[in-house]
């Protein structure tokens, strides 16, 4: 009897725990998923779920060989480039579909005051002296703050940062972005901010922040996300869903 074809789906998003629940649901398909174990404790997925880094692309070509892959669902956050990267390379090599899931991106309203970059560095090098920013994205990707003591930041991510990390003309907040954009109002309100750098990750988990920076007129310095060249790009469960029909409408032996 011919065994069912076996996806990884990379994950991250609340996206990809819709698609791995869908997934889950049908019979034809068996699925494993794969968090990249940034957070701490993240909530448990409808499928088995590796966490952790695979090694690189000789570590994702040595997975998906093992595992017997049929073919990779790249659901991660449109700013994981490098494991995006490494998931296209390594599906090219083995010559596996490679399928992109990723939400549609925040498009600017009139209202709107958006400075578009294409890094955090040329974020950073946009601000005018002496304001006060607010920064939310992983600490990983901070390095480039540290060009600005002038800066006054206001940091919000899901982990402090160890102490040496931490800059010293910053102010760290721990934690996820509101759900209503009342409170990050409020929240810009208290720390007096004046300018926001953001990622334009769309989606609706983090647009509190655009629509508060919309609503009390603060400038926003939006980063671009990466282009990516490899894998078919979907927008919906819906479209990742038919076209796994159309490519693995075979038995994997």
């Amino acid at each position: 009897m011919a065994s069912k074809p076996k996806l990884l789906v990379l994950a991250g998003t609340k996206e990809a725990r819709e698609l791995i629940e869908e997934l889950s649901s049908l019979p034809d398909y068996e699925v494993v998923a794969s968090l990249a174990g940034v957070t701490k404790t993240p909530r448990p997925l409808a499928a088995p779920t590796r966490v952790g880094g695979f090694g690189g692309v000789s570590g994702m070509l040595d997975y998906l060989t093992s595992q017997k892959i049929a073919a990779v669902i790249d659901a991660t956050h449109p700013y994981a480039a490098q494991i995006s990267q490494n998931a296209a390379i390594a599906t090219t090599q083995l010559n596996l579909p490679l399928l992109r899931l990723q939400r549609a991106l925040w498009q600017p309203m009139p209202d709107d005051n958006w400075h578009p970059v294409d890094s955090v560095k040329e974020a950073v090098d946009f601000l005018p002296a002496g304001s006060t920013v607010f920064f939310a994205a992983s600490p990983k990707v901070a390095a480039p703050l540290r060009a600005r003591p002038d800066i006054h930041w206001i940091i919000r991510s899901l982990n402090r940062p160890e102490h040496a990390d931490r800059l010293p003309n910053a102010t760290y907040i721990e934690g996820g972005p509101a759900q209503n954009w009342d409170a990050e109002a409020a929240l810009f309100k208290e720390k007096q901010i004046q300018w926001i750098i953001s990622k334009n990750s769309g989606g609706t988990s983090s647009f509190a922040k655009i629509k508060a920076a919309r609503e009390l007129k603060l400038p926003v310095v939006m980063i671009k996300p990466p282009k990516h060249s490899d894998g078919i790009l979907y927008s919906s469960i819906a479209q990742v869903l038919r076209e796994l029909q159309n490519s693995l409408s075979f038995s994997v032996l």
